[in-house]
């Protein structure tokens, strides 16, 4: 996502790397189901886990947006500024911004409020007895579909099939932990399927927004379950300079935007070949800087606060951790 949102600043080359946007969504159903299955399982204590690990940080990186776009209105020009616009951006309500576009404050933040939909959706059903939730689950995202399909610009918003996205991550949680683990040279073929069906379609122009739940959401879906497969081997483990950028992606995710515009201000957009590593190096550094420096002692901070769902659960939760 860091390299795609580089080359918009030069051209549409990269489009199909926006397709990381689909493979997030599937890995968050998995994480999402796998965590909401154990410790989590209360609805107060997901939903407080949840908030205190996704909103302090955007909170944060969106009030730094604010102020670049209040004092530097140059550095980002696709930022304009109301205060119903900031409000909603907050609230991680999908909405339009004065510009007439479905983007918050920090625009790659509109995946975050789908994010927030599933989240919600994920909450209501933990209320409900534990055999039910899976199909529960499922039926809720259905049922958000529908609406959308019956109010267009419902369906603009979010509210649209690739919330299937999150149910095939899920999906995928429930059968690991049902025990139909897929072998992994079958995960090893599927992933490279997933990532050949995603190459081929950048190669070919093969793009539709329409369409983008199956094209880009079937391989990202094989991409996650080729990866699931391929996780109990220990011969293959990451080495731990990856496993440091995986830990710190969401601050990855927040600041690049940011990142990458200054880059372009300073190192400008050309040669592509010197702008874009120096974009995607800069943002990484900044994000494992964000991660280590910001994001972790936000979270810290507001999981001590005794609050409306410090419940004995959540006080043992946050104990372990």
């Amino acid at each position: 996502m860091v390299t795609y949102h580089a080359f918009q600043w030069i051209d549409d080359r990269f489009w199909v790397g926006a397709a990381g946007v689909d493979v997030f969504f599937v890995v968050s159903g998995f994480i999402i189901w796998t965590v909401g299955s154990s410790d989590e399982a209360s609805p107060g204590v997901f939903f407080w886990r949840r908030l205190t690990r996704v909103a302090p940080a955007y909170w944060v990186v969106t009030g730094v947006v604010i102020a670049l776009a209040l004092l530097w209105p140059t550095l980002l020009r696709q930022v304009t500024l109301s205060p119903a616009h900031i409000a909603l951006s907050l609230a991680f309500v999908q909405h339009i911004d004065p510009r007439g576009l479905p983007f918050p404050v920090l625009p790659p933040g509109w995946s975050l409020d789908y994010e927030a939909v599933f989240y919600a959706l994920f909450t209501l059903v933990l209320f409900a007895p534990a055999p039910m939730r899976f199909r529960l689950l499922l039926a809720a995202l259905g049922a958000v579909i529908v609406l959308g399909v019956l109010d267009p610009p419902a369906y603009y918003l979010g509210a649209n099939m690739m919330l299937l996205q999150f149910g095939a991550g899920a999906w995928l949680a429930r059968r690991r932990e049902l025990g139909r683990r897929i072998p992994p040279d079958i995960g090893a073929a599927l992933a490279a399927i997933g990532l050949a069906l995603l190459a081929a379609q950048g190669l070919t122009g093969l793009r539709s927004d329409l369409w983008r739940p199956l094209l880009w959401g079937v391989p990202a879906a094989m991409i996650v379950a080729g990866a699931v497969a391929l996780e109990p081997l220990r011969a293959i483990r990451p080495p731990r300079a990856l496993l440091r950028l995986g830990d710190a992606s969401y601050a990855i995710y927040l600041c690049h935007f940011i990142t990458v515009a200054i880059a372009a201000r300073l190192v400008g957009i050309a040669p592509t070949w010197r702008f874009v590593p120096v974009a995607v190096a800069l943002s990484l550094v900044t994000g494992l800087v964000c991660h280590r420096w910001v994001e972790k002692p936000l979270i810290a901070a507001w999981r001590a606060i005794p609050g409306l769902f410090a419940a004995k659960g959540l006080r043992s939760v946050t104990a372990r951790s």
